[in-house]
């Protein structure tokens, strides 16, 4: 249950941040122009298996990390 909730925590949090920050990126380079949309689609497609591989990957080490380190804080 623990691995299914991950995969279903990563893919909604890559879905919004990736398309946050790309859509951010390309108005800052580009602004509000007629290809906004296609330009940010494109950069969408690329970032989120990125951002979703970083979620699977860094999550889990980012947990246990803190779960050490503040057991050791009580």
């Amino acid at each position: 249950m623990k691995n299914k909730r991950l995969i279903i925590f990563a893919s909604i949090m890559s879905f919004c941040t990736s398309t946050f920050v790309s859509a951010f990126i390309v108005f800052l380079k580009i602004g509000f122009q007629t290809d906004f949309l296609a330009k940010w689609f494109e950069r969408f497609l690329i970032a989120w298996p990125v951002v979703f591989f970083c979620i699977i990957i860094f999550v889990p080490l980012i947990n246990a990390f803190l779960d050490r380190y503040l057991k050791n804080e009580n």
